[in-house]
């Protein structure tokens, strides 16, 4: 562990956005409303500018928080930590090998004077976070689920047996010896989705995944842990959305993001190079499925209600984060990031970042993207200007 101050800045950036993009007029009982005439569009992108001058004149800098140095390695995502008092701590999924296992990196006071880097390994990473594709925290407890992006966690050959992980934020408990009889620090895993290519926080324990084997998406509540390095299953809730079909490209994920004010699911639909949502109230059961281990309930659902949100110019969306009504999508073909307005489906503009494989994106407390850059081996923050 070690102190040391943000590194530097990288200024080149490209940049379209549109100033003004609605004149819409409210409805008080949409989802979202419009962005008005004369607001700013993309504040992530630029700062503010008041009438007269011109919006996105300045190029944002890019500033480099942690890299290589710093233990990153092949970055697939990152969240910061929900628990209270710990709102600047940033966690980082690097996806590691079969072999090995993902890895994390936890930035204490991410981006400060005293940011302060920490390497953390499970012991058993091979199995319950293998070649991690994505990581989400609950907002309830400061837990945080994973997706494996492998078919078989046990990697003997056999059938399909992975899906996410619970894990816990508490530096005490995560990466740290259980105790005789348990394996790693996980707090919960279920086995019913091969290819895992992102994950998404609902509420306490219950996450939402995309399902590259079989392509669906597919809610997963764990309910109460089983503890650190335990495997008591038994009181899991498995929920299918057939009907809500993608497709998986292989090596790179497909981040999801909930939006808890209106219920709608985002998903980047990677191999369909498309952005999708789901509504995550809609639906019924269908039937019982088959179980890959004894759970409470593993069900099909249908009648979800789904819709394709955007489509055009998109070659393989990868990161997705959403802040007020503005979606924010990372391609990771062209190493753009695209804002879109919730409420009208409309492209706001496009930031030509400098990573050379972006992937995860995040909004953090300030209100400042951040992003991982899978092959730059980088964690980088905007800086609006």
């Amino acid at each position: 562990m070690k102190s040391m101050k943000t590194k530097h800045i990288i200024f080149t950036a490209a940049i379209s956005a549109l100033a003004v993009v609605s004149c819409k007029k409210e409805d008080p009982k949409a989802d979202f409303q419009p962005i008005t005439q004369y607001q700013n569009s993309i504040p992530e992108f630029y700062n503010p500018v008041k009438s007269g001058d011109t919006y996105g004149a300045n190029t944002p800098d890019y500033t480099i928080i942690a890299n290589v140095m710093d233990q990153v390695r092949l970055p697939n995502d990152l969240d910061f930590n929900t628990t209270a008092g710990k709102e600047n701590e940033l966690w980082i999924v690097n996806e590691g090998t079969v072999n090995s296992g993902s890895t994390n990196i936890i930035i204490q006071n991410a981006g400060q004077d005293n940011q302060m880097e920490l390497y953390r390994k499970d012991g058993n990473s091979w199995h319950f976070m293998s070649l991690s594709t994505a990581l989400a925290f609950s907002e309830e407890n400061g837990n945080f689920g994973t997706s494996p992006g492998v078919y078989d966690a046990n990697h003997n050959g056999g059938a399909p047996f992975t899906g996410p992980s619970l894990w816990s934020s508490d530096l005490s408990i995560f990466a740290q010896y259980a105790g005789a009889g348990t394996n790693g620090s996980h707090l919960d895993m279920l086995h019913e989705s091969p290819y895992c290519m992102g994950i998404a926080s609902e509420v306490d324990n219950a996450f939402w995944v995309f399902d590259g084997d079989a392509n669906n998406i597919v809610k997963y509540d764990f309910k109460d842990d089983h503890g650190a390095g335990m495997h008591d299953h038994s009181d899991a809730v498995i929920a299918r959305y057939t009907e809500a079909s993608v497709t998986r490209k292989s090596g790179v994920p497909s981040h999801m993001i909930l939006d808890k004010k209106t219920g709608w699911l985002y998903i980047c639909d990677t191999g369909g190079k498309r952005i999708m949502r789901l509504r995550i109230s809609a639906g019924n059961i269908k039937r019982n499925l088959t179980m890959t281990e004894s759970v409470s309930s593993y069900v099909e659902m249908e009648n979800a209600e789904w819709e394709v949100f955007a489509t055009s110019n998109l070659v393989d969306p990868c990161g997705i984060e959403i802040s007020e009504n503005r979606l924010f999508v990372s391609d990771n073909a062209t190493n753009e990031i695209i804002a879109y307005d919730l409420g009208s489906k409309e492209e706001l503009g496009r930031l030509q970042t400098t990573a050379t494989n972006i992937r995860g994106i995040k909004v953090g407390p300030n209100g400042k993207l951040w992003y991982v850059d899978y092959s730059g081996n980088k964690v980088v923050r905007i800086d609006p200007k």
